[in-house]
């Protein structure tokens, strides 16, 4: 026999096995993608409660943390005259940017001029995907204290 290339029962035969190794690594590499995903909104939801808390301490004026179903912002008073209220960094779109929706108990955490948050309440902040749900919780006084 001194045919070359490979015939219709070898190639059937790679077919069926690459598809059976990718129906079973293709579910888990989606959940773990899931899974990351929320953990860097956790992540992400964190590092902007620390920034608008720190932000109020070094201008000396009250900064907000605002969220909506699909996004996380902050404000805090300006600068420059006049004293108005000015968005601090960019708006981040985490229904976007890692397909998750948030659940927050309340829409806005404001701190003080000390990086006190003014309404004694802990403010629990739910982070989901399609098949993982995890939270994060500001305390009563403004810090994360789940992660």
């Amino acid at each position: 026999m001194g045919r070359k290339g490979f015939s219709l029962i070898e190639m059937m035969f790679v077919f069926v096995l690459a598809g059976v190794i990718m129906a079973i690594g293709f579910p888990r590499l989606r959940n773990s993608l899931e899974k990351q995903n929320v953990r860097s909104s956790k992540a992400l939801l964190a590092t902007l409660a620390a920034t608008a808390r720190g932000t109020a301490v070094q201008r000396g004026s009250s900064a907000t943390l605002y969220m909506t179903v699909d996004s996380i912002w902050e404000t805090a008073c300006g600068v420059n005259p006049p004293a108005v209220s000015v968005q601090i960094g960019t708006k981040k779109l985490v229904g976007d940017e890692f397909g998750v929706t948030l659940a927050p108990s309340a829409a806005s955490v404001v701190y003080d001029p000390r990086g006190i948050a003014t309404v004694f309440a802990s403010t629990s902040i739910r982070i989901t995907s399609a098949h993982y749900t995890d939270s994060v919780v500001i305390n009563p006084v403004g810090k994360v204290i789940q992660q």
